[in-house]
């Protein structure tokens, strides 16, 4: 009479503690990617700032000798390529409030 009860109890708590832990390592996967995401978005932001130094710097050197910003070959790159970065920013960012959202 007295083992029953004490199964009962022990297998009810078996339950509770594999329902926290997949509780927990559910919060612990969300939590994980949303870092993953921030920190994938400050990496491309950190880009992006190089970028802008390096077209900041073409252009300066490029002062005065009557020339077409737009036709050195650098700047163009570096143009092409923040165009292509900031909707790739966008949407990390885009992810990382979606992942938010999951976690509130």
């Amino acid at each position: 009479m007295f083992f029953p009860k004490v199964k009962r109890d022990f297998e009810n708590g078996v339950r509770k503690v594999k329902w926290f832990a997949s509780l927990l390592s559910e919060r612990v996967r969300i939590e994980i990617t949303l870092f993953k995401l921030l920190y994938q978005s400050e990496e491309l932001k950190k880009r992006r700032n190089e970028l802008l130094v390096q077209i900041g710097e073409e252009v300066y050197a490029l002062r005065g000798k009557e020339k077409n910003v737009y036709a050195n070959k650098e700047v163009t790159q570096a143009i092409r390529e923040l165009e292509a970065l900031d909707p790739e920013i966008k949407e990390t960012l885009d992810r990382a409030a979606e992942v938010s959202k999951l976690v509130s």
